[in-house]
């Protein structure tokens, strides 16, 4: 693949044939910096010297909590979403 500075694509792009996507380099960049304008930012934060944090951690995103939201019955991201949620430690927008 040939990378094309003056359009900022990849000419030979098996995907898009140069049209630009996010195979692109400058497509993918775009498509982030549109996504994520302020960088990334965690789902939650736990601080690792409170007792209680640790606790919250190990409930919501534990070994346990894991194997069971990608269990046959879980929710996936949805649940482990929902945990964070609903044990008051997550730093999304929609708290």
């Amino acid at each position: 693949m040939r990378y094309d500075e003056e359009k900022g694509i990849y000419r030979d792009c098996r995907f898009c044939g140069g049209r630009g996507c996010l195979a692109c380099p400058a497509e993918a960049e775009k498509a982030y910096k549109k996504e994520f304008p302020n960088g990334p930012t965690p789902i939650a934060i736990f601080r690792t010297d409170n007792p209680g944090d640790m606790e919250k951690a190990k409930k919501t995103v534990g070994a346990e909590a894991i194997t069971k939201a990608f269990g046959p019955d879980g929710n996936g991201v949805s649940g482990i979403i929902q945990n964070l949620i609903e044990n008051k430690c997550y730093a999304g927008e929609n708290t």
